[in-house]
């Protein structure tokens, strides 16, 4: 398996949880992209926010539901893969709005992905990612 399988499950991934007014994001195929229970890392504040992907989802969901996520856009900006036999890592920087439409300085992170290869077929077994911040910018080699 090369890279490419690696490529199409970032992608989809990203395109699987934007989703725009009216709509509903696919967090069924969210999930499938996982291996078993996945851990997912936000440490974009001053301690890591945690989830499983069971627990990822939810709070996605329970955020629509409340109405406090009208519509979401979330798309990888430039990326580079690691492949060791049946491992890697992706390292993908991203932007997010909540209006989805193009927006002028969407904010932006980078999100570090580790997957296995599992019966010929590349899953996610985690993610930890942090968004952008005065202290801490986006090498510019990463924005081109």
């Amino acid at each position: 398996m090369n890279q490419r399988g690696i490529d199409y499950i970032t992608e989809d991934f990203y395109e699987s949880l934007s989703f725009q007014d009216g709509e509903m994001p696919d967090l069924e195929t969210v999930k499938e992209l996982f291996y078993e229970n996945g851990l997912l890392i936000n440490n974009s504040f001053s301690k890591p926010v945690i989830f499983t992907i069971d627990e990822y989802i939810q709070s996605f969901e329970s955020q629509i539901a409340d109405g406090s996520m009208l519509q979401f856009m979330q798309r990888e900006l430039y990326s580079q893969t690691e492949v060791f036999g049946k491992v890697a890592q992706r390292l993908s920087v991203y932007e997010y709005s909540f209006t989805y439409h193009e927006t002028a300085n969407a904010p932006r992170g980078i999100n570090y992905i580790q997957f296995i290869l599992d019966n010929d077929h590349w899953r996610i077994t985690s993610m930890a990612w942090a968004d952008e911040n005065v202290n801490h910018q986006i090498p510019a080699e990463y924005l081109r």
